[in-house]
């Protein structure tokens, strides 16, 4: 992967995008929502990083598989673990502030 360093948008065409800037914008580059300079550079790094390519075909799998599913289809058990999880995890996050 190339060297990660500010998260921040590229500031010129030339400018280099990187790794974890890729995973900062990745859901804008699937929502097409990136504007043209930034998706120009967002490009560029594809064509360079093979670890950011498989990164983004599992991401984009993921997406897919958790749109195919169906609440419904989820088997009863199953629901009662994740709401349980859930649950639990609220119940121990530090509160809003």
């Amino acid at each position: 992967m190339v060297e990660h360093t500010s998260p921040q948008r590229p500031r010129s065409k030339n400018a280099k995008i990187t790794c974890q800037q890729i995973t900062a914008l990745i859901l804008d580059y699937m929502t097409r929502e990136l504007d043209a300079e930034t998706a120009l550079a967002f490009k560029a790094h594809l064509r360079e990083c093979p670890d950011c390519i498989a990164f983004i075909r599992t991401y984009q799998k993921t997406v897919q598989a958790a749109q195919s599913l169906r609440y419904e289809s989820i088997p009863l058990e199953m629901r009662k673990q994740v709401r349980q999880f859930l649950q639990e995890r609220i119940k121990g996050s530090p509160p809003n502030r």
